[in-house]
């Protein structure tokens, strides 16, 4: 467990702090099918790109579609209900949670997937906590790049997240649920 100050600041004494990469499978990001020899077809697999993952939450404008095949192949980096997805380039730190309506699916390499297996993680509070003002900020203060603004999956996977007691994760994150509704 981290000790680290988060983006929020400093914690209250009964919360620890954690760092992504400690209470997730592997942080992956994506990358472009037709790189690979596959192309995209009218109906298959969900394929996301950035513009998928807005402010406003999802948005399916920028979705597009691979066969069973391509995903296979990109296998790694698989999305499924209950993942949380951030920008890792350009509008850098935009955070979703991948729609449970949707079947599994893939990404691009402009999305990191953040997959939490932490039992004593509540997935929509880690949601809440990264769709801050203050996370978005904490982004931005660490791209790199000014012509192609990016983060690394490192930064992603190191990112410090404020940990309270599991009840306190859960009830945050039922409030917020209630906010977005």
């Amino acid at each position: 467990m981290s000790d680290k100050l988060t983006p929020l600041g400093e914690l209250p004494s009964d919360w620890s702090s954690v760092e992504l990469g400690e209470i997730s499978a592997f942080i992956t990001k994506g990358s472009t099918p037709t790189t690979y020899g596959f192309h995209w077809v009218e109906d298959g697999v969900p394929f996301l790109r950035s513009e998928c993952v807005s402010d406003n939450g999802f948005i399916a404008d920028g979705l597009s579609c691979i066969s069973e095949d391509a995903n296979n192949y990109l296998k790694r980096s698989e999305v499924r209900s209950g993942d949380i997805l951030i920008t890792i380039t350009g509008n850098i730190g935009r955070v979703i949670l991948y729609p449970y309506s949707l079947s599994p699916g893939n990404i691009n390499q402009h999305i990191a997937r953040v997959r939490v297996v932490d039992d004593d993680i509540d997935i929509g509070y880690i949601y809440c906590v990264l769709n801050t003002y203050e996370y978005r900020n904490y982004y931005n203060r660490i791209t790199t790049g000014l012509a192609y603004p990016q983060i690394s999956l490192a930064q992603v996977r190191e990112t410090v997240i404020p940990k309270p007691p599991l009840k306190i994760q859960n009830r945050i994150a039922r409030i917020h649920g209630s906010i977005d509704q």
